[in-house]
This record gives structure tokens, C-alpha cells and sequence, in this order.
């Protein structure tokens, strides 16, 4: 289930002449636009709850060619994750068929609903960015907290000094002075240096 979109440029005509990278991300579950500048810095502004807004949103010219999939992929990602949740379809079904509805979900319905189709493995969350340019990890690191099984989550056996080794490695990257560093979130057993 995706729930980041790429921008490649704030510059329609950029697409035209051929993509020049990842400049932003859209953010369907939180509704809105992030922007990275040259130097890293980012910025975000929401996008418009009402479908007849679009022409006046401030996130991205009306004209950009990602403009005409927001819509249809925030309703693609409220209709398949009701296919997992009984709740969250019942909710849906007493919305008024206005076509700005979905839009006007709020991000902490998602969520719940989200992480526990997430947490039984039902669904897997698709994120995007780019670690070169720092466009979304900080983003993608929210989502894994918020979304991924915590040790808590996990059901644990009596612990005993011979007991399986259980972790998840949720990243790798390259420290100039450590060298190779995995970060992993361990669920049971020990874990020794």
C-alpha cells in the first residue's frame, strides 16, 4: 500500500525536459506536500481537504503532473485498507458521498486502522525518498515507529540464557568514522557486542 509519492520537481516543465531527481514527497496518509531544498532543509504544507481547492492550493501548481494522481491514490489506499478492516468500512460507509470525503479523514483513523492491517501482516506499507538527498528518511523513520511492531507487540517466551536470538534490522548505512552500522530492534533474547 503506498503511502509516500515522489515529486520529481516543483517545476511542471521540468517533466518535459526529463526528470531532474526527487525534490519532494506527497504524503497521502498525513495529506500533505514535503520540499527539500539543496542544502537538506525541508518544509511541508497541507493539501486541500475539498476537491474544488486544488485550483488554489499552494503546495503545487494546479498544472504539475502529479496533481491529478493525489486524489485517486489517497482513495485507493482508503478503499484497499477498508478490505482489512470491518470498523474502518462501516466508518466509511456512513460518509456522505460527497467526493471530498476521503479527504477530509483524519490522519489518526488511518493510522490505527493502518498499523493493525500492518502488524498482522495483512498489508505492507511502500515508502520512498532518497537517502543521497536526505528526501524522506525522516519521514520514513516516522512511519516505521508508528507502523512497525514495537518489542512490546511481540509476544515473548520465558527468556532463559540459551533463548533464539529475534531482531529486525530497519537500516543500514555507512558512519565515516565507525564504519558499517546496522541499527536493529531486538525482540528477544541477547544480544552481545
Amino acid at each position: 500500500m503506498a503511502l509516500l509519492l515522489p515529486i520529481s520537481s516543483f517545476d511542471p516543465h521540468d517533466y518535459k525536459r526529463g526528470e531532474p531527481g526527487i525534490e519532494g514527497l506527497v504524503d497521502i496518509v498525513n495529506w500533505e506536500v514535503w520540499r527539500w531544498d539543496r542544502d537538506g532543509a525541508s518544509s511541508h504544507q497541507p493539501l486541500p481537504r475539498n476537491i474544488d481547492d486544488f485550483v488554489r492550493m499552494e503546495a503545487l501548481p494546479y498544472s504539475h503532473p502529479v496533481v491529478s494522481h493525489l486524489v485517486p491514490a489517497r482513495t485507493a489506499l482508503i478503499e484497499n485498507l477498508a478490505m482489512f478492516s470491518e470498523e474502518f468500512m462501516d466508518f466509511l460507509l456512513d460518509l456522505p458521498s460527497d467526493p471530498s470525503s476521503y479527504l477530509a479523514i483524519e490522519t489518526p483513523t488511518i493510522m490505527r486502522h493502518l498499523r493493525n492491517a500492518t502488524l498482522r501482516n495483512e498489508i505492507l506499507p511502500v515508502l520512498c525518498g532518497s537517502a543521497t538527498k536526505n528526501v524522506g528518511t525522516k519521514l520514513t523513520m516516522e512511519y516505521i515507529g508508528q507502523l512497525l511492531a514495537s518489542p512490546v507487540d511481540v509476544q515473548h517466551e520465558a527468556q532463559s540464557e540459551d533463548s533464539q536470538l529475534r531482531l529486525l534490522a530497519w537500516k543500514v548505512c555507512l558512519d565515516k568514522k565507525k564504519g558499517w552500522m546496522t541499527f536493529v530492534r531486538v525482540y528477544s533474547g541477547m544480544f552481545l557486542l
